[in-house]
Parts: C-alpha cells; structure tokens; sequence
C-alpha cells in the first residue's frame, strides 16, 4: 500500500485518455491499476492532509483548501503581507470608523422612535370606572403616564389601590405641564405623537407642554372606557 493518497491529482469523472498515466490513487478511487505498479505519492503531505512516510500519524495536519499564500497570516491585507480576509470584530471595528450607522438607529438608544405616548391627568384617572384595566390594556401606546396638579404621594396612592404600574409620572415641585415638556427627543418615552388624555380645563397643560390633546369623554367613547 502507498505511503499517502494525494487528492489534488484526483480528476472526479474525468476519463483517462488512451495512453495518459494513471492518476495516483486510482486504484483506490475508481477500481483501476494496481498499487504496487503506481508511482510514489508526492511528498506535499501538508496540503492533502496525507501522513509523511514514516510518522507515526500524530502530526497529520488539518485538511484545508489549497492555496498559493496559505503561508502568510489569513486577516492581514495582501498589501501588508498577509493572505487578506478579515475578522468579524475587525469588520465592526471598520464600520464605527467609517461612521457606518444603521438606518433604524435613528431613536434616542438606538433604536427606531416609537409610535405613541400617552399621559393621563390626575383628574382624568379618576372618572375611569376601571383605572388599572384601562392602564394596563392601553396597548397602542408604547408608554404610558400619569401626571397631576397633586403631590407626588397622592399619584403613588392612586397607582397603589387601582393597581396602576405608569412608566412617568410628576414628581414633587414638578408640575404636570413641566413633566411632559421634559420628555423631549433624548428621553426614552418620547414618540412621534404624544397625547394628553385630560378633562376640559385641563388642555393648559398640554398647549404649554407642547402635546395633543384628547378629551376624557372623547378617548373613552373611542377606546370603549367606562367612565363613572
């Protein structure tokens, strides 16, 4: 038996022409020859993948595709001596240079704007039949608020017992009409439409903050709220 098989020589269903010198191997591969007449192998072992005549097999190398500058270091350019290529961190790495931005990271973290947000007043919350069951079902707002001419312990109250868990509200020595002007572009609540449910003289707070503005009798006719 042969020392090594060398697949490079192998020419899968090509016909041997008339005369030609058979390929090496191809007693093993196609049933034709006899492998103590075939040549000796060649010694480029480290390309096949073949053990070298007299190894013990130990140092076989891992089988790969050949190529003419598989010497030089894979992710380094060709012009500074290397085989080319590159790494996905060096691709990364290329693209924050380059400035590369995707086109959805247009949102403050990010990520796209969102939709909607949506903020009730104090006032507005209490004539719902069923504050939590209107907070909580609220899915076409990506946020939703509660803000209030009131201390801040009074909206925690209000949240506590209806069961509401809001994603802002005004704090104390803030205003309602002043938190909602602070969710500008760089906040994470902002969003292309931003609306104010409140009752009718409370469209104030939403002309000085900037928001649109949606009656509670309104919103609840639409959205089908109860309200007592």
């Amino acid at each position: 038996m042969t020392d090594s098989i060398d697949l490079d020589e192998i020419e899968a269903g090509a016909e041997s022409e008339e005369g030609e010198t058979p390929n090496h191997g191809d007693w093993f591969w196609r049933g034709e020859g006899d492998p103590d007449a075939e040549a000796e192998a060649s010694d480029d072992s480290d390309v096949t993948g073949g053990v070298e005549a007299g190894s013990t097999g130990s140092e076989t190398t891992v089988p790969h595709v050949p190529r003419e500058n598989r010497n030089r270091p894979v992710g380094m350019p060709t012009e500074q001596g290397g085989a080319g290529g590159t790494s996905a961190r060096q691709a990364a790495e290329d693209e924050r240079n380059d400035g590369g931005v995707p086109e959805d990271a247009s949102g403050p973290h990010g990520g796209g704007v969102d939709e909607m947000t949506m903020a009730f007043t104090y006032e507005a919350a209490k004539r719902l039949t069923d504050p939590g069951f209107v907070f909580a079902g609220a899915a076409w707002a990506d946020w939703v608020g509660l803000v209030g001419e009131v201390d801040a312990h009074v909206l925690n109250k209000f949240q506590r017992e209806n069961g509401i868990d809001a994603d802002f509200f005004n704090g104390s020595g803030t205003g309602p009409a002043e938190r909602l002007a602070e969710i500008t572009e760089m906040s994470m609540f902002f969003a292309e439409r931003m609306v104010l449910v409140g009752t009718a003289d409370e469209e104030w707070i939403a002309e000085e903050a900037g928001w649109e503005f949606v009656p509670i009798g309104t919103a609840a006719e639409k959205a089908g709220w109860e309200l007592d």
